[in-house]
C-alpha cells in the first residue's frame, strides 16, 4: 500500500501546525480588538454558488462533486463566498456586521514549490451601507495583524476600479465593457509577465497595440497619493473621490507606508471600488494579502442594499515570509518538562505536572523512565525551562529548575515552585 497524500496536498507536520496555530490566535486577538465576530463557513457549497463569485470556467479550477443525490458540488476556494452566502441569506442581522474567518480552502491548480491545492487563508469582512470608513477599517485590522506577527513594515497599495474603468474610458479611448473588463484582467499580469509578452499576447487576441501599450502605462502610475491624485486628476479624471477619502481615513489612523497604485485591481471582476494589496519589502512584489469593496456579489446573491468589503490573506505566504525573517518566536515558557533521576522520584514527578496542567501550564514528563540526559534531549525541543527532581535535592526538600535555552540553573524548595515559575 502506497502511504502518500493525493497530488498537491499535503500533511501539515506539527511544527507547522504550532506556527499555524499561533498566527491563528494572533489573527482571533486581532479580530476582537475591532469588535469582529467569527465564523466557519461550510466547508462545501452548492457549485452555483461558487460560480455566481467567478464563472461557470471555475469548475475547472476546484475541487468538484456530485453527491449521492445528483447535486453538483464543491469545496470552497476561499472564505469570503461562503461568509458571504450566509449573510445574504440572513435579514436579521444587524449592520455593520463584521465577520472573520481562519481556515483552509481548496483550489485546483498546478502544484508548484510551496502552493498546494489546500491551505489555509485569514479572512475579515464588513457588510451593510457603502462606507470608505469600512474600508480604511478593514485596512487597519490587517496592519494590526501583521504587526502582532513582527511584519511591521508591510506597505499597502492603494486603488480604485472605478478610476482604473474611467482612465480607460476617457484617457485611452476604450467604451467596450467587455474590453474595459479584458483590460483589466491584463493588469493582473503586470507582476506575472513581461510587458513583451503581454503586448505579443493581446495582440495577438486582436487588441490594438496602442491600447494594450495605454494600458500598461497607466498601470506604472505609483507614488505619493498627493501627486498621483494631481497627476490623474490633471488628465480629466473625476472618479477620485473614494481615494481621497480612504487617503484622509488612514492618515487619521496613523498609517502612513501606503501610495495610490493604478496597476492594482484584483482581477476578480465582483470587485467594485477600492481596492488595495499589501507588499512585504524584503520580497519583491509579494502580495502577503489583499482586498477591497465587492458589492456586486451582493446584487449577485440578490441583496442589491448590502454592500461589503474585506480582506484576505494566506497563512502559508505569510509563514514563508516569517521564517526568512526569522520573526517566528513561538513562546516556551509556559511549557514545562519535569524530568527525574531516579524511578522513586517519578511519583512526585506525576504530582508536580498533574499540578502545573491545573495551573495552566502546558506540562509533560517522560512516559519512558528513561536517563535524564535522553529526557533533558527530548525536553529542549519542546520546553523551554526543566524542573528535575534528583535524590540529594528531593531529601532538601528542593528541586532544580533548568533553563533549557541558556544551561542555567537554580535550586528551589518544593513549595516555592510555582512562585519561581510565575516570574520566568
Amino acid at each position: 500500500m502506497r502511504l502518500d497524500v493525493p497530488r498537491g496536498l499535503r500533511d501539515i507536520e506539527p511544527e507547522e501546525f504550532d506556527k499555524m496555530e499561533w498566527l491563528r490566535k494572533k489573527f482571533m486577538e486581532t479580530l476582537d480588538l475591532f469588535g469582529f465576530k467569527k465564523m466557519e463557513p461550510s466547508t462545501i457549497e452548492l457549485l452555483d454558488i461558487l460560480e455566481a463569485k467567478s464563472g461557470p470556467s471555475i469548475v475547472d479550477e476546484i475541487y468538484y462533486l456530485r453527491d449521492k443525490a445528483g447535486r453538483e458540488l464543491g469545496l470552497r476556494f476561499d472564505l469570503t463566498v461562503g461568509i458571504s452566502r450566509y449573510v445574504c441569506s440572513r435579514r436579521d442581522l444587524e449592520y455593520p456586521f463584521k465577520i472573520g474567518a481562519f481556515s483552509s480552502v481548496w483550489r485546483y491548480d498546478e502544484p508548484q514549490r510551496g502552493r498546494y491545492r489546500w491551505f489555509y487563508q485569514w479572512d475579515a469582512e464588513i457588510y451593510g451601507r457603502p462606507c470608505v470608513r469600512s474600508d480604511a477599517e478593514i485596512i487597519e485590522l490587517s496592519k494590526i495583524y501583521f504587526e502582532k506577527v513582527g511584519l511591521n513594515d508591510v506597505r499597502v497599495e492603494l486603488n480604485d476600479r472605478r478610476v482604473v474603468e474611467e482612465y480607460i474610458v476617457n484617457v485611452i479611448g476604450v467604451k467596450e465593457e467587455e474590453i474595459i473588463n479584458e483590460l483589466l484582467r491584463l493588469l493582473d499580469k503586470t507582476t506575472k509577465k513581461r510587458e513583451e509578452e503581454i503586448i505579443l499576447e493581446y495582440t495577438l487576441k486582436g487588441f490594438p497595440k496602442k491600447v494594450v501599450e495605454g494600458v500598461l502605462e497607466m498601470a506604472k502610475i505609483s507614488g505619493n497619493a498627493d501627486n498621483v491624485l494631481s497627476e490623474i486628476e490633471g488628465k480629466g479624471l473625476r472618479n477620485t473621490g473614494d481615494l481621497r477619502k480612504i487617503v484622509e481615513e488612514l492618515e487619521v489612523r496613523g498609517i502612513r507606508d501606503f501610495c495610490i497604485n493604478l496597476g492594482i485591481v484584483r482581477g476578480i471582476d465582483y470587485y467594485s471600488g477600492i481596492v488595495y494589496e499589501f507588499y512585504d519589502p524584503t520580497i519583491s512584489r509579494l502580495a502577503i494579502a489583499g482586498g477591497g469593496r465587492y458589492d456586486r456579489l451582493m446584487q449577485v446573491f440578490g441583496r442589491s442594499d448590502l454592500s461589503a468589503t474585506g480582506a484576505a490573506g494566506g497563512v502559508e505566504r505569510m509563514l514563508m515570509v516569517l521564517d526568512q525573517r526569522g520573526l517566528i518566536r513561538i513562546d516556551k515558557r509556559r511549557r514545562i518538562f519535569v524530568a527525574f533521576v531516579t524511578e522513586e522520584l517519578q511519583n512526585r514527578a506525576q504530582t508536580i505536572v498533574t499540578e502545573l496542567r491545573k495551573r495552566g501550564y502546558a506540562a509533560e514528563m517522560d512516559i519512558y523512565s528513561r536517563e535524564l540526559k535522553k529526557q533533558l534531549a527530548y525536553a529542549s525541543k519542546y520546553s523551554r525551562h526543566a524542573i528535575i527532581l534528583a535524590p540529594r535535592e528531593d531529601r532538601e526538600n528542593k528541586c532544580i529548575i533548568k533553563d533549557l535555552e541558556t544551561g542555567s540553573e537554580e535550586r528551589v524548595e518544593y513549595n516555592r515552585v510555582f512562585e519561581k515559575l510565575g516570574t520566568l
